[in-house]
């Protein structure tokens, strides 16, 4: 067992080896690209003390070969997407290498533990989850960051509106004032709409990067004014207020729920709970359901059933406002 081990350690390392060495010319190609930007904008009296970012990031691959292909691959791009969306700078093929790294080693611990194929299989899978689950709850905190700044970032473009300024100068005003991840976001889209692109593109784009239902709202609110007129600054105040009604609409309904969801939760968790204090005061009681593969079959289909019994919990509570 020692020898196979130490085996896999070894392949696992020259995979990684060669995995690095394959990707070091791109690494390089970037490092010159970067230096001749900013040696290029060296005298440039705006980029003193700022890192000079000019050439967009779509890299899906450091290997020249496997980005071109997943370029083509949609998985692909909705990944890259995600990561930008939780502001990790990873490539989804760096991702999809430590997700298939921790599964593999997630596997092989559970067959150093008890030689089972079900049970590599399931620690394998839920090791190589782990990257992606990562990912997932960095995006979402940082969308709840940016949707709870928002109200604020609107009333200080209100404002800003209401003092004579343009709504472009609004929009660098929040880039400025406000903490991030609203900052980072509006600053793009000020510099977008800067640069030549048109006010609405440089909002969809912004859409796409924080796809939000109040950010939506918002830019609606701000493309039908343009379009049809009126008073910009008091629709950004009416669209704050509205935010912050919704957010204390949803306080309230949680607080309302929060016996209800504990009860739910207290369900789930009674089976597994159950189980585990069995074989703890009788472990022949249970030991056909451990040792016993069509155990690990009725463990399987409860598992099934437990995650599916927990998202149907989960989609009843989750109440759309």
């Amino acid at each position: 067992m020692l020898i196979s081990f130490l085996v896999f350690l070894f392949g696992l390392f020259l995979v990684l080896g060669a995995y690095l060495l394959a990707t070091r010319g791109s690494d390089a190609k970037r490092a010159r690209l970067q230096k001749r930007l900013s040696d290029a904008l060296l005298h440039s009296s705006n980029t003193e003390d700022v890192e000079v970012l000019l050439a967009r990031n779509e890299l899906m691959s450091e290997i020249p070969w496997l980005n071109r292909v997943l370029v083509r691959v949609q998985a692909a791009l909705q990944l890259k997407r995600m990561l930008d969306q939780a502001d990790l700078h990873i490539t989804p093929s760096r991702l999809a290498m430590f997700s298939f790294m921790a599964g593999i080693l997630a596997a092989l611990a559970a067959s150093v533990i008890r030689p089972s194929i079900l049970l590599m299989l399931v620690c394998g899978l839920l090791a190589a989850l782990l990257p992606f689950a990562h990912v997932w709850w960095k995006r979402k905190k940082r969308f709840d960051q940016f949707l709870e700044y928002l109200p604020d970032a609107l009333d200080l473009m209100s404002r800003g509106l209401s003092a004579g300024h343009a709504f472009s100068e609004a929009l660098h005003m929040v880039s400025e004032e406000m903490p991030e991840p609203i900052a980072t976001e509006f600053r793009k889209t000020y510099e977008e709409q800067n640069l030549g692109l048109s006010l609405k593109l440089a909002l969809e784009n912004l859409i796409q990067r924080i796809p939000l239902l109040d950010l939506r709202m918002c830019v609606t609110a701000i493309l039908i004014q343009r379009e049809t007129g009126g008073n910009l600054a008091e629709i950004l105040e009416k669209v704050a207020y509205t935010i912050r009604e919704r957010f204390r609409i949803m306080g309230d309904l949680k607080t309302l729920t929060t016996s209800s969801r504990m009860s739910a939760w207290l369900l789930c968790g009674l089976p597994i709970f159950v189980s585990i204090a069995i074989t703890v005061m009788n472990p022949e009681y249970m030991s056909v359901l451990w040792k016993d593969s069509r155990g690990h079959y009725l463990i399987a289909t409860a598992l099934f059933m437990q995650i599916t019994g927990m998202l149907i919990v989960r989609k009843i509570l989750r109440i759309k406002i």
